[in-house]
């Protein structure tokens, strides 16, 4: 049993070869693809209707394994839950999203969470910029 087997089954989730094709697209990703382009990766060299890979997202990210983010360009875009919380960077003008590097902005927070009273739980942050 692999690891996407094991997580599946941890969050009661049965894995079907379409949930396996989704997730190995988000996984190998190095961006936020959106269903469409989801949808155009899996299918290289597999036959994947769309309305599957919506349906394979839908179940996903209710089970937590896949976090669905909604950009300011209204689209739904997604990746593999497990990494740390990181920001993203858009472009207003391109609408590129970037993951910032978070090397001290935690421990900011958590000393302002802190300073408030609170333990910080979980972060997310949008930061929004235009390419110079």
């Amino acid at each position: 049993m692999g690891p996407l087997d094991e997580l599946c089954r941890e969050r009661g989730v049965r894995l079907t070869e379409q949930r396996r094709i989704v997730l190995e697209v988000l996984e190998a990703a190095t961006d936020h693809p959106c269903t469409f382009e989801i949808h155009r990766r899996a299918s290289v060299g597999r036959k994947i209707g769309v309305a599957t890979v919506y349906r394979a997202l839908n179940s996903l990210t209710t089970a937590g394994i896949v976090t669905r983010h909604v950009f300011r360009d209204g689209k739904a875009r997604y990746e593999r839950t497990g990494s740390a919380p990181h920001p993203h960077l858009i472009d207003t003008g391109t609408g590129e999203i970037v993951e910032v590097d978070d090397d001290g902005l935690r421990e900011l927070l958590e000393r302002e969470a802190l300073r408030l009273g609170y333990r910080l739980v979980e972060y997310r942050l949008k930061i929004f910029g235009e390419s110079r």
